[in-house]
């Protein structure tokens, strides 16, 4: 009898544990205490995760499904193959991992890494920190009032960048494959951005940028 119950029990557990990993509904992580932080990685393969606001984990990961947090949350690396990615104010994350999604962030995010997103939008609202590199090949990038310790670049994406915002790196328009990204592209600078690398050009690109940032302008053959 008592192996009989061993072992209903471990088929129960085997059986919660795939009901988990395979349902379509969103993991939510929050609670009536806001100082209650969970500490552990949450992986779903089909839905959704939600973070409640200030809540500590570590890596966030979804193939089908996105990713949203609230205010305050700090997290290690989001990915998602399939879904995007929605974050609250001050969040503070280690990276972010995009195929097919956008990445949207309200103000003062801190990003200790890159923002990387294949087939979506980035978009950073006032005071957002990014220490590593912003990139995109089909989406296009605004932000405003913004640091940047790294590099933006994209290939069919549209870059706006304005505010009092400051890049330390480049900002390259990369070179499309063979019969893809027939539409030009476009970059906007506002007047006051700040930018310690070049405009690299791969490609043909509307430009819209202070007179004092043409000189930046490079044309690269990526074929050299």
């Amino acid at each position: 009898m008592q192996h009989t119950k061993k072992h209903m029990l471990r088929t129960l557990t085997l059986a919660v544990a795939i009901s988990v990993t395979l349902s379509g509904c969103v993991i939510h992580v929050g609670g009536n205490h806001q100082s209650d932080d969970f500490s552990g990685s949450v992986s779903k393969v089909f839905g959704g995760i939600d973070i409640d606001d200030h809540r500590t984990v570590t890596d966030l990961s979804t193939v089908n499904g996105g990713i949203e947090l609230g205010d305050h949350v700090t997290t290690n690396a989001i990915s998602t193959v399939n879904g995007g990615v929605s974050i609250g104010e001050h969040g503070n994350v280690t990276s972010i991992g995009v195929v097919n999604g956008d990445v949207e962030s309200d103000g003062h995010l801190t990003v200790k890494l890159d923002v990387t997103t294949v087939n979506g939008d980035i978009h950073l609202n006032s005071h957002s920190k990014v220490g590593g590199n912003l990139t995109t090949v089909n989406g296009d990038m605004t932000a405003e009032n913004i640091m940047v310790g790294g590099s933006l670049e994209t290939v069919n994406g549209d870059i706006q960048i304005t505010g009092h915002s400051q890049i330390d790196g480049d900002i390259t328009f990369k070179r499309p494959n063979k019969n893809k990204g027939n539409d030009t592209p476009s970059l906007h600078l506002g007047d006051h951005v700040m930018l310690a690398g070049n405009i690299i050009l791969e490609r043909d690109v509307n430009l819209t940028i202070p007179d004092r940032l043409k000189s930046r302008v490079l044309w690269q053959n990526s074929d050299q």
